[in-house]
């Protein structure tokens, strides 16, 4: 999940018209970060003390606290609560976007880090900023931000999650795999298997369809860009990626706890989509409580599944449910669009 916010407050003065001259001038004259842990208003300095690759372009980042401090309170109150977020400035132009904290690694129970599934957007002015750099850098951050809460009386979950939406899915997961009696399939889609190399469907996919588009090219209503079709990979052969060795450690964990996380791998290069009928087969209701289906990616994945959000004075809303869900009986199943 990522949100873009243009902060408020005079511009840097540039110095000289050469923009590492410019970036200096600012860097110098700009006040230090005067909070020492996070705060949901004003930025604290974190250190980047690890980049690993998860692919050709996205990354995860590894984040200390600058000062040394344990995180507050907040930020283990957000674990428990749902999908939430943390603010990253990009310092030149003064503005920040929304990343979603991936879940702490069993040596990290405390929280001692933040970590980041980051992709490089082209274009993207902070996550090239971010990418760009080096181990030992300096990362304002300011949170968290609570996107969605989780009900208390939730009992299953169906996530749709497109791309680096597997952040926010492992977010919900970590917070079921606190709560005893709760289930969750999450069905992850990728443009290209680097993304989730390993991935080994919990359940068997139907044969690649030639034929079936998947979202990104429905929406486009034509073949440009698409990636060239490659075979499916013996997946029993390769060493699994990081995001997929960290699904892999959030299913042990919550079958000891839960009823268990499910997971569906479907990769856009090898022809294999997520189906309405996907979806529907997991549209049980024979248990009481709450059953969500909640979507997270790329605008374009979220408007095929759901339906476009909106801005309503100034603030986002969820917007009519539409897409391929809504042609669907979804029976009391609510949609959540993330």
């Amino acid at each position: 999940m990522s949100r873009l916010t243009r902060l408020r407050g005079p511009r840097p003065v540039y110095i000289l018209a050469a923009s590492l001259a410019g970036g200096a001038a600012y860097r110098f004259s700009r006040p230090a970060s005067t909070n020492a842990s996070l705060h949901p208003h004003e930025f604290a300095s974190y250190i980047l003390v690890d980049k690993q690759a998860v692919s050709s372009t996205n990354a995860i980042f590894t984040l200390q606290n600058a000062h040394g401090v344990p995180e507050p309170d907040s930020v283990k109150e957000a674990w428990k609560r749902g999908v939430w977020s943390i603010e990253a400035k990009q310092p030149q132009l003064q503005i920040a976007r929304a990343y979603t904290p991936l879940p702490n690694e069993a040596e990290d129970e405390e929280g001692h880090e933040l970590r980041f599934l980051i992709r490089q957007e082209t274009g993207g002015e902070v996550s090239t900023y971010l990418h760009r750099l080096p181990e030992g850098a300096t990362i304002e951050l300011r949170g968290p931000h609570v996107e969605h809460e989780l009900p208390q009386d939730v009992r299953e979950v169906i996530f749709l999650a497109g791309g680096t939406g597997i952040a926010p899915a492992m977010q919900v997961a970590q917070a079921l795999g606190q709560r005893p009696g709760c289930k969750m399939h999450l069905l992850w889609a990728n443009r290209r298997r680097e993304e989730c190399k390993g991935g080994i469907s919990d359940e068997p996919i139907a044969e690649p369809a030639a034929e079936r588009p998947s979202w990104w090219r429905s929406l486009s209503g034509s073949g440009q860009g698409d990636p060239q079709e490659v075979p499916v990979q013996d997946r029993a052969v390769v060493r699994k990626g990081l995001i997929v060795q960290e699904l892999d450690a959030l299913k042990k964990r919550n079958q000891a706890a839960t009823q268990g996380l499910s997971i569906q791998y479907y990769v856009d290069e090898e022809k294999t989509f997520i189906k309405p009928g996907d979806v529907a087969k997991r549209l049980h209701t024979e248990n009481e409580g709450l059953r969500l289906i909640l979507i997270s990616g790329p605008d374009g994945f979220i408007d095929y599944w759901a339906g476009k959000k909106l801005w309503v004075d100034g603030r986002e809303v969820q917007g009519p449910l539409g897409g391929m869900l809504s042609k669907m009986d979804l029976k009391n199943w609510k949609v959540v669009k993330l």
